[in-house]
């Protein structure tokens, strides 16, 4: 399958957790807005789900555009039950071509963080477009911020490390600083998870507990 002349593969657990997706979202829709009935807050979901969706695979398609730019186009997106992933298959490239390739994805999230908050500006208070354009809104923040992280498996990590050597570092030295970094970032977010925890927010504390656990193992290469 090719989108945008970039081939595309998708697996069956991809459109499971769409379907798991838009069940919660109808839900959650519904616990927000009771006086919808099943038909409204099932729509409601699926355009929720279709922008959390935008935000996420837009992202990586992003890259597409930045490769090309770049010179050294994507091989292959993998859409599955995970995050989507760019597949490179040529990997020796110079460090500006690696830089150009990253930023991508990130510059779409920003653009679509500006975008959405500009639309739920100007949508009517409890309106269905407006709660879309607020999950829009969540998506593509929730996107940006994590693609940006100083991990080996985002672009942040990849951003620093390339930045490391175009100025001089080996490419080894720069593994080791973004590994550094990575765990280090990992240790914030499981230390602001304990204070949230110590204070009974236990949301807060349990997301940052999780994002600090995976940021962690994403830095020594536990998860890929």
């Amino acid at each position: 399958m090719n989108i945008l002349n970039t081939p595309v593969m998708i697996t069956p657990g991809f459109f499971s957790n769409l379907l798991t997706l838009w069940a919660g979202m109808s839900w959650l829709s519904g616990k927000k807005h009771p006086e919808r009935g099943l038909l409204g807050r099932t729509i409601a979901g699926a355009f929720s789900v279709f922008a959390l969706v935008f935000a996420d695979v837009g992202h990586a398609f992003a890259h597409s555009f930045s490769a090309r730019f770049a010179g050294a186009p994507i091989d292959q997106i993998q859409l599955s039950s995970g995050m989507p992933r760019t597949i490179y298959f040529n990997n020796r490239v110079p460090p500006s071509t690696h830089i150009l390739r990253a930023l991508g994805g990130p510059l779409f999230s920003a653009l679509g963080l500006g975008t959405s908050l500009l639309l739920r500006a100007i949508t009517p208070h409890k309106s269905m477009a407006r709660e879309v354009a607020g999950w829009s809104c969540t998506g593509h923040a929730l996107i940006l911020t994590g693609s940006l992280a100083p991990l080996p498996i985002v672009d942040g990590g990849s951003l620093l490390k390339w930045s490391l050597v175009e100025n001089g570092r080996t490419t080894a030295e720069a593994d080791q600083i973004v590994t550094q970094v990575g765990v280090l970032t990992g240790v914030a977010a499981c230390s602001a998870g304990a204070v949230f925890a110590a204070r009974r927010r236990w949301l807060s504390a349990a997301g940052l507990l999780a994002a600090g656990f995976v940021a962690i193992g994403a830095a020594l290469g536990k998860i890929r």
